[in-house]
């Protein structure tokens, strides 16, 4: 194990390993300690999964994000009820690669405002630890991973919206500035889109320039992913009522935070989440 330290913090990380382009790369956010580290026990050892850090402090999980870029957070909706669901909007913000899986015992509300907000899917704390790694190679390998019990309130919302293209009805970025954005995602080149949208090279590179400074992006590509987050947080979360109020801005670290984590050998591994919990009650 080695550590690093983040903005003053310092951040727990495996060093088994060190992780490479191949690998799902994961940050660990949860409040409860024992849950922390069985889910740590039960990714560390598949070969295609690197643990970078975790933490069990929501307003660490933004500068973990920022710091690593992570192709995978796994966040407990007990952090996002602490600081509210904007974490989730802020995580895609800074790092628009990385992909939000929520995990909690029994909090389906702030899991749906998590999904409003961009997370791509929540898991549940029953859920078995042999099958957690599988669940996170699919959710970042592009699958949305959402229990069944949650399609329903998901699938109510779709006649509700716009037809034209999936675009926001009232949205931060302009009609001309949705079709630019389209048009980034085929590839296509500042000549190419000046061609399509009978535009001046010259109003392309402000169209973009507007794009990237709206979106808080410095490339077309990041300015793609960030807006494919904003549209299904403007298109489907105007729909579902607002339950988790919102929060003050993110503090500055202090200096000496750590990020704690006990292990547990894998003889000693409950079957589930709950189990862990109890297991830990009775020590």
């Amino acid at each position: 194990m080695m550590s690093a330290v983040v903005n003053g913090c310092l951040a727990s990380r495996d060093q088994s390993e060190l992780p490479s382009d191949q690998k799902v790369r994961v940050v660990i956010a949860d409040e409860d300690g024992l849950a922390r580290s069985m889910m740590h026990t039960a990714l560390r050892g598949v070969s295609g999964i690197a643990i970078i850090a975790t933490t069990g402090r929501a307003y660490e999980v933004l500068e973990l994000v920022r710091y690593y870029r992570p192709t995978l957070l796994i966040v407990d909706t007990a952090l996002l009820r602490d600081r509210g669901v904007k974490v989730v909007s802020s995580v895609c913000a800074v790092s628009p690669a990385t992909r939000v899986l929520t995990i909690a015992v029994d909090d389906d509300q702030t899991a749906l405002a998590a999904l409003r907000a961009g997370a791509v899917g929540h898991l549940s704390k029953d859920v078995d630890p042999a099958k957690l790694a599988g669940l996170v190679e699919r959710a970042a390998g592009g699958e949305a991973i959402v229990p069944r019990r949650l399609v329903m309130p998901l699938l109510e919302r779709l006649p509700e919206l716009p037809d034209a293209g999936w675009r926001p009805l009232h949205s931060r970025l302009t009609t001309r500035e949705w079709e630019i954005v389209a048009l980034l995602g085929e590839g296509a080149s500042t000549q190419d889109i000046a061609d399509r949208l009978v535009l001046s090279v010259t109003t392309v590179y402000s169209h973009v320039k507007s794009v990237l400074r709206k979106l808080d992006v410095h490339s077309r590509r990041d300015a793609v992913l960030a807006a494919d987050r904003l549209r299904r947080q403007e298109i489907i979360g105007e729909k579902f009522p607002q339950r988790i109020p919102s929060t003050s801005p993110e503090p500055v670290d202090a200096l000496g935070n750590t990020w704690g984590q006990r292990e547990i050998p894998a003889a000693d591994r409950p079957k589930s989440w709950t189990a862990a919990r109890r297991v830990g009650q009775r020590r």
